[in-house]
């Protein structure tokens, strides 16, 4: 999702721009009420505080945050485009938008293939709104776009894994099927189609999200009960075997943990030691229209909702800030 900067008044927090970000606040929150473009709000998940800061490095920019911890950066007057580390303030030039893509770009997810330093690594902006995925390459001069036919799969959530995309597709026909897309250079799409029964008995409703874990593709099942989706019953993880479609449950994230965005569709897995966080096989994920953390216990099945601050807004969303992937 893009965002504006925005601002709210937070009593008791400091003015001062956050930038570059001390590491050891990683992974973060970010807040943006989309109002004034003066002040975004970041929340340490490992430290446990809300920051109210000016936003000095989003200012006059548009921006996307990706799940490999990278700021895809668009100049709203050059129309110059760039990656941004906000940990060490680090640039990396893109091709600038000469023809307004990224601009006229709704609903985005933007993911990394690779790390930026290598000469494949291909940026990639998928337009959920239109079916179209804009991307460029790391050292190239120009953004392309492609439209596809693929857009439920892509609405479903993206990931990255070995250089190439992979999105979800709950209900194509009778099976589900993963879809990859491959530059060769240019957008090459397949699908694989997994055969196994994809749900576990005894919910009403369920809703998928695919991320990378240890180098391989992972689905979170959020299980519920009635029609309501505002309370979690459980959360299932499976691994994808995709040579044959087989699904393989996972029981335990050993010292892994996973933080997903069902807002957004789009996850990425952390090192609990590297973090500081001292719990193992949890699940940090965001809810719609809903300001709160909430994290899920894999050993004992049960949620803990985490508010983050009285005086935000309920309905405002946040954003997982994450430290960089080593992809």
């Amino acid at each position: 999702m893009d965002t504006s900067c925005g601002a709210e008044n937070l009593k008791g927090l400091t003015g001062l721009s956050p930038f570059p970000l001390d590491p050891s606040l990683a992974p973060l929150l970010l807040f943006d009420d989309q109002h004034d473009g003066e002040t975004i709000f970041l929340y340490s998940i490992p430290k446990r505080q809300l920051l109210g800061r000016r936003a000095d490095g989003f200012r006059g920019h548009r921006y996307w945050l990706t799940p490999q911890g990278w700021v895809l950066m668009l100049h709203l007057e050059s129309h110059d485009s760039f990656l941004w580390n906000p940990s060490t303030l680090e640039r990396i030039s893109l091709p600038p938008d000469q023809e307004n893509l990224l601009q006229a770009a709704q609903s985005v997810r933007c993911l990394l293939s690779l790390k930026p330093t290598d000469p494949d690594c291909v940026v990639l902006v998928a337009d959920l709104a239109h079916a179209l995925i804009y991307y460029c390459h790391a050292g190239g001069n120009q953004w392309f776009e492609h439209e596809h036919e693929h857009g439920k799969s892509f609405n479903e959530g993206l990931t990255t894994l070995g250089g190439k995309f992979y999105a979800y597709d709950l209900y194509h026909d009778e099976h589900d099927q993963i879809v990859t897309l491959a530059f060769l250079p240019y957008p090459a799409f397949t699908t694989h189609g997994l055969l196994q029964q994809r749900f576990p008995i005894g919910y009403t409703r369920f809703h998928c999200g695919i991320l990378e874990c240890r180098g391989e593709l992972f689905v979170l099942s959020f299980c519920y009960h009635g029609i309501s989706v505002r309370h979690i019953a459980r959360i299932v993880v499976r691994k994808l075997d995709v040579s044959n479609g087989a699904w393989l449950k996972v029981d335990t994230l050993g010292d892994m943990l996973i933080f997903y965005d069902s807002c957004r569709g789009y996850g990425a897995s952390l090192d609990a030691l590297q973090l500081g966080l001292r719990k193992r096989d949890c699940i940090y994920f965001l809810m719609p229209d809903d300001k709160a953390l909430y994290v899920y216990d894999m050993k004992r099945g049960t949620t803990a909702m985490h508010n983050l601050g009285p005086s935000l807004r309920d309905s405002l969303v946040p954003q997982f800030l994450l430290p960089l992937a080593s992809i």
